[in-house]
C-alpha cells in the first residue's frame, strides 16, 4: 500500500487526497496543541476547544485571539473563563471557511503569546490526516504534546 506524498498545502481543490504541511512551521521551542478536525469543528456548530493539557498555558479569561497561518491573520475571541474554554464560534468559522478546512484535516496551534490581554497562536495545517501511515498516527497520539516530545519527520 502506498501513501500520498507530502506536499505544501494550498487552498484549492487540487490538494484533496494529499497530506501536507501549511506554509507556517513550528518553532520547536514553544507550547502547542493539535486537533484532528471532526464534523463538530467544521460543520454548522463550528466548535473548537483546546486540549486539557494546554489550558494552564492559556488565559483564564475571555481575551482577543489572533490565529496566524502563513501571512494571514484571523481575529476572534478566546473564551477562557468558562468551564470548557473554547474559540468563539463565528471567528473559528471564518478561519475554517477561509482555509477550506474539512473533517480529517489537522491543525497544530503553537502558542506565540498568552497573557491576560491577548492570545496569539500560529497554525500549521495538515490536510487529510485519514491518509497518514498508521505508524505516524500512533506517534501523533502518543507523543508530540510538548516541545520535549516533539515528533521529528
Amino acid at each position: 500500500m502506498s501513501y500520498p506524498s507530502k506536499e505544501v498545502c494550498g487552498m484549492n481543490e487540487g490538494n484533496k487526497g494529499r497530506v501536507g504541511v501549511g506554509s507556517s512551521s513550528l518553532s520547536g521551542n514553544k507550547d502547542f496543541f493539535d486537533v484532528i478536525l471532526s464534523k463538530t469543528n467544521v460543520s454548522s456548530t463550528h466548535y473548537l476547544r483546546p486540549q486539557a493539557h494546554i489550558l494552564p498555558k492559556l488565559p483564564g479569561a475571555t481575551v482577543p485571539l489572533v490565529l496566524r497561518h502563513g501571512d494571514k491573520q484571523w481575529q476572534m475571541l478566546y473564551i477562557g473563563d468558562e468551564k470548557r474554554p473554547r474559540f468563539e464560534s463565528a471567528g473559528w468559522k471564518r478561519f475554517v471557511n477561509d482555509n477550506n478546512l474539512q473533517e480529517g484535516d489537522a491543525c497544530i496551534f503553537e502558542v506565540m503569546e498568552s497573557t491576560s490581554q491577548i492570545l496569539r497562536l500560529d497554525v500549521v495545517i495538515l490536510r487529510n490526516t485519514m491518509y497518514l501511515p498508521p505508524a505516524l498516527l500512533s506517534k501523533i497520539e502518543s507523543q508530540g504534546k510538548t516541545p520535549e516530545t516533539a515528533i521529528e519527520l
